[in-house]
């Protein structure tokens, strides 16, 4: 899959962000932890990082800024999410210019609605969204958690920028998307990425017999299973890592895939 941006593959597993720098309020005390398990997560590898200017009131883009820093910007996608409260036209520009103050860059790779709001016309916000490709402050679109008459809508509404990303809950444990919505995407061409690949941990939280005897045949733990069923499919994951260790077992999600059959079996385990 290409990020509709400059023709480079979308990363397939990315950092998820949130809780650095406080959740829903500004919370200094895990910063420099933070930006140090970032920096080491680019260090290991990875090449996608998931930010939203609602985590930490906007703190957390600036831990990611600080992690981003001496390091080659092309080489790294970078998204961020605009809050539900924030969609009316001259808000997404004014959010999208904050994110990127806070984040220190001169573009953000995919700028994405992190929630709808009915409240407001989905029409306004997507010609914001495209004027900031215009004005390349963005190199690509996306939204996040719509419904599929939502992200049809989202799409009608756009002129001359494709619609490129639909980021959703996808996990062995919440295969909801599977009915229509991930269908509809491959068939538009918009890359889904997975955000809770873990069901906020509850998919790890008692590990069946059949699981382990699959991670042990794979020499694999049952957290990169989990992961390569998604990523096998084309789907980005951006799950949360709480450390270093965490972040190498995440990442070895990759190199390696599931056959079919055992896809299909570990798939059955969760139905």
């Amino acid at each position: 899959m290409n990020d509709n941006t400059s023709g480079k593959p979308f990363p397939l597993l990315g950092m998820g962000t949130w809780g650095m720098g406080g959740k829903y309020t500004r919370d200094e005390g895990n910063a420099d932890e933070s930006v140090e398990l970032l920096s080491y997560g680019f260090d290991l590898g990875f090449r996608l990082v998931d930010v939203a200017e609602l985590y930490g009131e906007g703190l957390t883009e600036e831990l990611v800024g600080r992690a981003l820093r001496g390091r080659k910007r092309d080489a790294l996608t970078v998204i961020s999410k605009v809050w539900k409260d924030h969609l009316r036209f001259d808000d997404v520009l004014t959010a999208a210019e904050g994110s990127l103050r806070r984040l220190g860059t001169p573009y953000i790779d995919l700028y994405l609605i992190h929630w709808p709001n009915e409240a407001i016309p989905l029409r306004e916000t997507m010609r914001a969204l495209e004027v900031l490709v215009e004005r390349k402050l963005v190199r690509a679109i996306g939204v996040s958690n719509f419904s599929l008459p939502l992200l049809e809508e989202a799409q009608a509404n756009l002129v001359n920028t494709p619609l490129a990303v639909h980021e959703l809950e996808y996990s062995l444990a919440s295969r909801s998307a599977e009915h229509e919505m991930l269908p509809f995407c491959q068939k538009h061409g918009i890359h889904v990425i997975a955000h809770r690949p873990f069901a906020k941990g509850a998919l790890l939280g008692t590990i069946s017999e059949a699981l382990a005897t699959l991670a042990q045949r794979y020499k694999k733990t049952p957290a990169e299973l989990a992961l390569n069923w998604i990523v096998r499919q084309g789907i980005s994951a951006i799950p949360k890592a709480g450390s270093k260790e965490h972040l190498r077992e995440n990442i070895g999600a990759l190199g390696w895939n599931l056959t079919d059959e055992d896809a299909r079996s570990l798939g059955s385990m969760f139905s």
